[in-house]
Formats: C-alpha cells, sequence, structure tokens
C-alpha cells in the first residue's frame, strides 16, 4: 500500500510539466488493492495522466479559437456551444473511459470506497 502511494506521488512530482497542477493525489491505499490490483491500477492511471494531459492540450486549443471567435466583429453563438461541447465531450471521455477501467478491476467493496472519492478523478 504505502509503496502504491509513494509512487504516485513521486510520478505526480516529477510528472509535473510547469503549468498549473491540478490536484491529483490519487492516493489508492484505502481500497486495499491486492499485487495484481496495484499493478494493473498504475498502468490504468499511468493512460489516465496521459489523456489528461492530452485533453488539457486540446482545451487550451479550443480556448484559443473561443478567443479568436470573440474578437469578430460579429459572434455566432452556435460556434461557442460547439466549441463549448466539444470540450465537455472530450472530458467526459476521459473520464468515462478512467472508471469504467476502474470499476472492471475493483471488487464491489472496493468500489464501494473508490466511489467516495469521485470527485478527485473529475475530469475539467
Amino acid at each position: 500500500m504505502k509503496l502504491l502511494l509513494i509512487f504516485l506521488l513521486a510520478f505526480s512530482l516529477y510528472a509535473s510539466d510547469g503549468k498549473k497542477e491540478h490536484h491529483l493525489s490519487k492516493d489508492l491505499s484505502s481500497l486495499e488493492l491486492t499485487s495484481e490490483q496495484k499493478e494493473v491500477a498504475k498502468s490504468i492511471i499511468k493512460q489516465f495522466r496521459v489523456d489528461i494531459k492530452a485533453f488539457r492540450e486540446f482545451k487550451e486549443k479550443m480556448e484559443d479559437e473561443k478567443e479568436r471567435l470573440v474578437t469578430r466583429e460579429v459572434l455566432n453563438e452556435e460556434d461557442l456551444q460547439k466549441i463549448n461541447q466539444a470540450i465537455s465531450q472530450k472530458a467526459s471521455t476521459v473520464e468515462s473511459r478512467f472508471l469504467l477501467q476502474m470499476h472492471t478491476l475493483l471488487t464491489p467493496e472496493q468500489r464501494q470506497k473508490f466511489a467516495h472519492n469521485l470527485e478527485e478523478w473529475e475530469v475539467e
């Protein structure tokens, strides 16, 4: 348990790219994962972090596009809605993929504990 926590904290510090760092403590120690589950969880979390980074880059590009729209002479509401929907859809996809993988990995008892901290895993 402690090893997983140390790994996640170290990875979190190492993965910082100087940008605004979102709080991703991802402490799974309360779930009492088996050794096999720990290995799979590491892989799932690693992919989640890659997906989050890609999402943030996508969101930044969409926000830049939104800024360009706002500087136009005429602002089209439909264009703004498309950008906002694209951001929301991408965030939903990343979060859903992660939660489905974790659901498959965890036992029913572990899922109950995991569910108490879902806000930590929300994609923003």
